[in-house]
């Protein structure tokens, strides 16, 4: 049944990394303005912040979609970043990914309600006297770093593997979100290997950029602190639109060469890069 996924090797995770370079490079100037439009936006004031959280998944499929489109021969535009807006019922699914990092918040403010609550039992004055002494908190949270580090990464690694395949199968394929999350798990489950090789090739990829962020910051060290701001702001934009193309070539890879979509789905046709 469509939508059929494929294993690949795991050495592709690193040409999945090489493939999306090529295309970023080629596109650079149209796929950076969409990641540094999504910075913008998330630094609007209260309303970023929502919409960042609720709408995330639905702009990182704008990009995801300009992606696609670049990889046919056509030049990214910002308003491909709203393309999950267009009307089509791919926003409602869109929206339902982002359920995934809602849960772990959720998960995370138990966790540590519980830890509150284990502190100061059933104590209104102890828990109002705690709340309000930072001390206390900080001594708190350092007492149960182990297991709310564990609910952390462990929640965002599940998050991550919910939604990696899940963005691209909604916006290309028109899957509805929650059949496409639990296709993202399966994909992920069925490719560790080349998902696990494209982190440590990201970890590296971070580690080199990191070097390049120190010699620039240090030579604008005369400019003041507007010249790490905006470094911080293009490094952004960069990684966030970069990661979009990473996600549609690694997607291209599993779902859309394992077979042809289905009659009369506006899909992506597969471009050599």
């Amino acid at each position: 049944m469509y939508p059929r996924m494929r294993k690949v090797p795991a050495s592709q995770g690193i040409q999945w990394i090489a493939t999306a370079l090529r295309l970023f490079g080629r596109h650079f100037t149209g796929l950076f303005l969409l990641g540094l439009l999504w910075v913008l936006i998330s630094q609007i004031p209260y309303l970023g912040t929502i919409v960042i959280l609720l709408l995330g998944p639905a702009l990182l499929a704008g990009i995801v979609y300009a992606a696609a489109q670049a990889a046919q021969g056509a030049r990214p535009g910002p308003g491909m970043l709203f393309k999950g807006f267009d009307g089509s019922h791919r926003l409602s699914s869109l929206v339902a990914l982002c359920l995934p990092s809602i849960g772990l918040l959720l998960l995370l403010v138990i966790a540590f309600s519980g830890a509150l609550m284990g502190a100061v039992g059933h104590d209104p004055a102890k828990l109002q006297a705690m709340q309000a002494d930072p001390a206390a908190m900080l001594a708190l949270l350092r007492a149960h770093a182990v297991p709310l580090l564990v609910i952390a990464i462990g929640g965002a690694l599940l998050s991550w593997a919910l939604t990696f395949f899940a963005v691209p199968q909604v916006m290309l394929r028109q899957q509805g979100g929650f059949a496409a999350m639990g296709q993202s798990l399966r994909a992920v489950w069925r490719n560790l290997g080349a998902l696990a090789l494209m982190m440590l090739g990201l970890i590296v990829l971070a580690l080199l950029v990191s070097v390049v962020m120190s010699a620039l910051i240090a030579l604008g060290a005369a400019l003041g602190a507007w010249w790490r701001l905006a470094l911080l702001v293009l490094y952004i934009a960069v990684v966030y639109s970069y990661s979009a193309v990473l996600m549609f070539v690694a997607w291209r890879d599993v779902f859309a060469d394992a077979a042809p979509p289905p009659p009369g789905a506006t899909g992506m046709v597969h471009a050599e890069m």
